[in-house]
């Protein structure tokens, strides 16, 4: 007879066998890249305003993150400059070499930076907030760039009418610094006022509140970053870098600290095991503390015997997301074949679909210890409340709360969680209580298997 799913992990897109983890976006990695660890480093500034080199150098390394690099922490990386070499100032950078670089700061990859433009005219005819800069990622080992490029981002609120249009052409002439960095556009919007003084006064408001709550720029910067590195070569992904450790800094000047990344909680205990066949939809907020950041997934699942299939839509997990929604990754179906021992993750955008394989250990279940603090209804359902905490093989605790609904034969319906870095919580909706088709469990016809996330990520979406 076949063992029925009590655990099912969806990590990065894959399931197996073990705690059910909340699931992320899954990031496209080369683990081929030798560029392990990487050093984001002070920008140069070529403007007047002495916050933007920070900020943006920020967004950087966010975006980096988000390409699958591994990233030194910024104030670690400035210390090591400071003590051992004497750089503070991104134009200090051109006294040494970037191979002498890596050596001090331990990491196969520097980026350059430097800030062309950061600022915000406002004249009531129109406002221009603008923000350009031009980087390069250089290989330490071997002293070559290997990706270069420029860009600026601007938006705009002009005042309505031909006064408005003929000053935002006007504003947009090119200059000689366009060839290497050229401008695009990502907002333009009128004052909702054909009058000039008026549309100052608006314009003025909106530049004195995104500086009074800290956010002068912030959009513009963050969309620069995002745009500059889409096309740069993706990183090998956290799992490489930590199997290749950075080398020891040169002769170090203090016992570097160590640094943590930020780890989401690895579970959303669901306890399934002996229930019914059934179909329903995850409904899964996630909080990023350090980004001050929610994202929301709802994702139907469909659950008979030891099959599982659960679907994910990352275009509508935030408004960032929404404009990749033809990306090859935006969407995706995880097929958890449990009597094969074998999951798929598949893409209905490109119509490939990749096979994950399930080793012995991943089936190894973790203890779970649960204790009943009382009764709640949840929906339509009186439930049982349990504070748990699974304890991996690993030493991993994870701790929160589960509500297993009384009429479903104890099944887990809602959880919660929550550690130093995001708060979690998932539950159940829209339960039926009937076996789902056998065909939803089936790789559909036309699909054809990519053999890596490079060759997936090379497919064009379907439109």
């Amino acid at each position: 007879m076949m063992k029925r799913i009590k655990y099912a992990v969806l990590l990065w897109g894959v399931m197996l066998f073990a705690g059910c983890a909340l699931p992320h976006p899954p990031l496209p990695y080369d683990s081929s890249n030798p560029l392990k660890h990487v050093a984001v480093l002070p920008m140069k500034n070529d403007t007047n305003d002495v916050d933007g080199p920070n900020m943006l150098r920020q967004k950087m390394v966010e975006a980096l993150e988000n390409r699958s690099y591994v990233v030194k922490d910024l104030k670690e990386t400035d210390q090591i400059l400071r003590d051992q070499m004497g750089i503070t100032l991104g134009g200090q950078l051109d006294l040494t070499t970037a191979q002498k670089l890596g050596e001090a700061l331990g990491v196969e990859g520097v980026l350059y930076g430097t800030l062309m433009d950061f600022g915000e005219t406002t004249t009531g005819v129109i406002s221009i907030k603008k923000v350009r800069g031009k980087f390069k990622l250089v290989n330490t080992a071997t002293g070559q760039a290997v990706w270069v490029r420029g860009l600026g981002v601007r938006s705009e609120m002009r005042m309505e009418g031909t006064a408005g249009s003929a000053a935002a052409i006007l504003t947009r002439a090119a200059d000689k610094r366009d060839k290497e960095a050229p401008w695009v556009t990502i907002e333009s919007t009128t004052s909702g006022s054909d009058n000039v003084g008026k549309s100052f006064a608006i314009e003025l408001g909106a530049k004195l509140l995104s500086k009074a709550i800290g956010k002068h720029l912030d959009h513009e910067s963050t969309e620069l970053a995002r745009r500059i590195t889409n096309n740069l070569p993706w990183g090998p992904g956290t799992a490489v870098a930590a199997a290749t450790p950075p080398a020891a800094p040169a002769a170090p000047a203090f016992k570097m600290p160590e640094i943590k990344t930020p780890e989401p909680p690895s579970f959303g205990y669901m306890d399934w095991e002996g229930k019914r066949d059934f179909s329903a939809v995850v409904y899964s907020t996630s909080f990023d503390k350090n980004r001050n950041d929610t994202f929301v997934m709802e994702m139907p699942l469909a659950i008979a015997g030891n099959k599982m299939r659960m679907e994910m839509d990352l275009s509508k997990m935030s408004k960032r997301n929404a404009e990749h929604a033809d990306s090859p990754i935006s969407k995706m179906i995880m097929l958890n074949r449990g009597d094969k021992k074998v999951s798929y993750t598949l893409y209905p955008n490109s119509q490939k679909y990749m096979v994950h394989t399930a080793t012995e250990g991943d089936e190894e279940k973790p203890r779970v210890e649960k204790t009943k603090i009382g009764t709640e209804m949840i929906g339509p359902y009186l439930t049982d409340k349990f504070r748990v905490k699974v304890i991996y093989k690993d030493g991993k605790v994870d701790e929160g709360l589960i509500w297993n609904a009384r009429k479903l034969e104890g099944m887990t319906i809602k959880s919660e969680v929550e550690n130093k870095d995001y708060r979690v919580t998932t539950e159940l909706k829209h339960i039926v209580l009937r076996r789902p088709a056998a065909s939803l469990f089936e790789i559909p016809d036309g699909y054809m298997e990519a053999q890596s996330f490079m060759d997936l990520m090379a497919t064009k979406p379907n439109k």
